[in-house]
C-alpha cells in the first residue's frame, strides 16, 4: 500500500551452505531497509508470489510493493537496502559496471551451486 514502508524478502536455496551463510551474515548487516531471509523451500506457506523451482533457479527479492528483482538485479538490490554497501548498489546499477556486477555475481551464484548439500 501506499505509504507503507519498504521491506524486502531474499529467497535462498535452503539446501545450500554457502547460501545459508548469507542469510546469516545479512541478518546481522545494519539497514537502510528492513530485509527477510526466507528458504526457497519455504516459498508456498510464506507467501511468495513465485514457485519454488523458479526461486531455486536465481536468486529473487520481493518486495512488499509488490516488486520482484532476479539475479543481478536481486543482488543490486540487497546491496541497496544495506548501509555499508548502498554506494556499492549504486555503482553497480550502472551500464559501465554492470558487466562487473554480472561476472560477480554469476561467480557467487557458480559457488552456491558447488556447495549445495
Amino acid at each position: 500500500m501506499a505509504g507503507d514502508p519498504l521491506e524486502l524478502t531474499v529467497w535462498f536455496d535452503g539446501d545450500c551452505g554457502l547460501c545459508a551463510r548469507v542469510a546469516k551474515w545479512l541478518d546481522g548487516q545494519p539497514k537502510y531497509v528492513p530485509v527477510r531471509c526466507v528458504p526457497a523451500q519455504d516459498a508456498a506457506g510464506a507467501g511468495c508470489p513465485l514457485g519454488t523451482q523458479a526461486l531455486l533457479d536465481k536468486v529473487t527479492v520481493t518486495a512488499s510493493d509488490g516488486a520482484v528483482y532476479r539475479g543481478t538485479n536481486a543482488w543490486i538490490t540487497v546491496l541497496w537496502a544495506l548501509r555499508a554497501y548502498r554506494r556499492w548498489s549504486l555503482r553497480f546499477a550502472q551500464p559501465r559496471w554492470r558487466p562487473m556486477a554480472e561476472t560477480l555475481f554469476g561467480a557467487i551464484a557458480g559457488v552456491a551451486k558447488m556447495t549445495k548439500k
